[in-house]
């Protein structure tokens, strides 16, 4: 039987106290065959040679060479040359133990502790993150919302500037960071706002963190009360509502139309709401960009009742029409309510987790110190590299690539829409983003999705999203799939729905 070159090296192995009365070698003898019986050692592994255990469990290497051979000679473990001592591919039989006699251990039966009752765990039992592991096809099939095409992105340069940034002169990088982010990143983003979004705001009032979701959680626990109420968009982004619901908060649905947010109707339902999520530069999902009305009605609200408007920013850099639009934050009189949530995981790639807060001067010091006390900070490493790859000018070129990549796909989305799809599926013109809410013009949308997953295509309802059910719909993603991806899947979406 050849060596396993893929064997698990054990460097340690904690085998417990011998038992008073019983002998050292009789002891580690029948720890190890338990071990090698119980699967802890797996076959083929390497143990520890005689002298490095007798060392580490400070007995005589007699006494392990005597118990290694005692295994050698039942067929537990095996020697060969240049490899060490393993334990056997294939064990004798489990009753098999030449004059020694193997412990009866009867466990004690464990009763798992219960659950607690929180309020926490028991809102938390009642939804299914709308990203949680189990909810997520393995892979990128089409026409998944909220994906980018990593592909796409420029991995041999981030490898570079990362390499970069572990050089012996930087290794500071590798220590603790500033609870609020690393001055340089804040800067850059600072510069790159004032550009892009119009925002002119100064770097100490930007705070670093892993994502928009995490700001926004900061938000719920800091600037309102449990039981107090939240407007949030009806339709609106499930991760937003989510955690909302597990919050303790009370949130208050206020419907959307093309205009976005339903000012009014938000300050029929609850005047005396302490905080707003808005999507204002591309509602999620349904795309449309909230009017020069609303955005003023939404600020005078704010400033009359003291409340907070939070900006989720999401993807507005990817426009295909026209100049991106604004933030909400850059209007006159917003400085003082807005706070601005942007993520660089759609930018670039999810895993960069970094997102960043613009936030009020009076709310800066109290997040940074909630940012400290919870997580820290967010990766410095992946802080340092991210302010080389925006400062250098790197994030500006990917940004105007991926935004001509992205309009080449949306066209080819809409095209393969009205070659397969037609009496099926309405698509509204595509805008911006990575993703468009489409009409469903079936009546069932959970059949229609049913007989869509089993065609092998992912998506998501448009129920996802809404609070107050509205017509059917789907929401489907275009941005990381390729021209011929797109015809093959929309081809296999219609015969679905057809049949």
């Amino acid at each position: 039987m050849s060596a396993n070159k893929n064997a698990p090296l054990v460097v340690s192995l904690p085998l417990g106290a011998p038992e008073p009365g019983v002998t050292l070698q009789r002891w580690l003898y029948e720890a190890l065959r338990e071990a090698i019986l119980g699967g802890r050692l797996p076959g083929g592994s390497t143990l520890p040679s005689t002298r490095a255990l007798a060392a580490h469990y400070s007995v005589a290497r007699g006494t392990v060479q005597a118990a290694y051979q005692q295994l050698l000679s039942e067929g537990y473990l095996q020697s060969r040359t240049g490899s060490g001592t393993q334990v056997s591919e294939v064990l004798p039989d489990a009753t098999l133990n030449s004059g020694y006699v193997r412990r009866r251990i009867t466990p004690t039966a464990e009763m798992p502790a219960p659950l607690p009752d929180t309020p926490w765990i028991e809102r938390l039992n009642a939804i299914t993150p709308i990203f949680a592991r189990r909810s997520i096809t393995p892979g990128l099939r089409p026409f998944f919302p909220h994906r980018g095409d990593v592909g796409a992105f420029p991995v041999d340069l981030w490898r570079k500037l990362h390499l970069h940034q572990l050089r012996s002169s930087r290794l500071p990088a590798l220590l603790d960071g500033d609870p609020a982010g690393l001055p340089a990143l804040r800067e850059a983003v600072a510069s790159y706002l004032a550009i892009a979004r119009g925002v002119q705001v100064s770097a100490d009032c930007i705070v670093i963190l892993g994502s928009v979701q995490q700001g926004l959680d900061l938000c719920l626990r800091l600037l309102v009360p449990p039981g107090e109420k939240v407007w949030m968009e009806d339709p609106g982004y499930p991760g937003a509502r989510q955690l909302m619901e597990i919050s303790g908060i009370a949130r208050v649905d206020v419907p959307v139309d093309r205009d976005g947010l339903r000012v009014d109707d938000g300050i029929r339902l609850a005047p005396d709401a302490r905080l707003a999520y808005v999507t204002p530069s591309r509602q999620a999902p349904l795309g449309g960009e909230m009017s020069p009305a609303r955005r003023l009605a939404l600020l005078d609200w704010a400033t009359r009742r003291r409340a907070y408007v939070f900006e989720d920013d999401y993807d507005s850099e990817f426009r295909f029409i026209a100049k991106p639009i604004p933030a909400l934050r850059s209007m006159p009189g917003a400085s003082s309510s807005v706070i601005l949530a942007g993520t660089f995981s759609k930018l670039l790639f999810p895993a960069i987790r970094l997102a960043y807060l613009v936030l009020p001067a009076q709310l800066v010091e109290s997040f940074t110190r909630a940012v400290a006390l919870t997580s820290r900070h967010a990766n410095s490493l992946g802080q340092a590299v991210l302010a080389d790859f925006i400062s250098e000018g790197h994030f500006d070129r990917h940004v105007r690539r991926m935004r001509k990549l992205y309009a080449s796909r949306a066209e080819a989305f809409a095209d393969a829409a009205e070659r397969h799809w037609r009496g099926l599926i309405r698509v509204p013109e595509i805008r911006a983003g990575l993703d468009i809410a489409v009409e469903l013009e079936l009546d069932d949308e959970a059949a229609a999705h049913g007989r869509i997953a089993a065609a092998g295509i992912d998506l998501l309802p448009l129920a996802r999203y809404c609070a107050v059910p509205r017509a059917p719909g789907l929401v489907m993603g275009f941005a990381p799939y390729d021209e011929a991806s797109i015809q093959a899947a929309a081809e296999a979406l219609g015969q679905a729905l057809r049949s």
